[in-house]
């Protein structure tokens, strides 16, 4: 099994490839430079495993939310890719990226994985570990952080850059109860991977869209205001 993943939508770039159950990852911290250093991260853990594009059996991406330039960018390098060479594609949400990391880094196993989205607002949502893997609790949510809520019998961790531009909004909602927080933390290719291995080895003749055409590898915003529209001439 040999699986791409890739993310860009957030500040951080990182590309990851499974093969034979070993996972070669890069990252990098480059804001707006994504273009200039994602194809050749993708070679550089290509040329590690000693493999080409032609040997995936699949590619998997961040599919959102995120900014609007990094989604834009990791699906249409997915898209291009998996065109190329006849690749299924993985869609995989930043939030479940975000929450996987902290699963593997933090051993938590009830996670609100919190992002700035501008605006004033956070994209966040909760997930709960089972078997090592998170799964969703409820929606994806772009709101204010002060409409951020969880359920209150549990202690969550906390985990992504919404705790670092709205820690104190966070921090004064008493919606939030936390019992620890990873703040600086970004979706990362590497934690793609377990979330994309499970739906390769469980999905495939499933008929849940989870596994998509190429064509088909296209970004979630949570916002339906994704571009500003120009100012009518006065």
């Amino acid at each position: 099994m040999n699986i791409l993943a890739i993310d860009t939508v957030t500040e951080m770039c990182s590309v990851a490839l499974l093969t034979n159950d070993e996972v070669h990852s890069i990252e990098r911290f480059v804001p707006q430079q994504h273009t200039q250093v994602v194809l050749e991260m993708i070679q550089q853990v290509l040329a590690e495993a000693q493999l080409g594009l032609a040997n995936l059996d699949a590619i998997s991406f961040s599919r959102g939310p995120g900014s609007f330039t990094g989604l834009r960018i990791c699906a249409s390098v997915t898209q291009g890719l998996a065109l190329a060479h006849d690749l299924p594609v993985i869609p995989i949400s930043s939030l479940a990226a975000l929450a996987q990391g902290a699963v593997r880094m933090d051993k938590q196993n009830t996670i609100l994985a919190c992002l700035d989205a501008r605006k004033n607002e956070v994209y966040w949502a909760c997930y709960q570990v089972n078997n090592n893997l998170v799964g969703l609790l409820g929606d994806e949510q772009v709101t204010p952080p002060s409409e951020v809520k969880l359920e209150m019998n549990q202690a969550w961790h906390g985990v992504g850059t919404g705790f670092l531009t709205f820690a104190d909004e966070l921090n004064a909602n008493i919606l939030v109860n936390l019992s620890s927080v990873e703040a600086k933390r970004y979706p990362l290719a590497q934690d793609v991977i377990p979330l994309a291995k499970d739906i390769w080895l469980t999905q495939q003749n499933d008929k849940n869209n989870l596994i998509v055409d190429a064509s088909l590898a296209i970004p979630t915003y949570l916002r339906d205001n994704v571009a500003v529209p120009p100012k009518p001439n006065t």
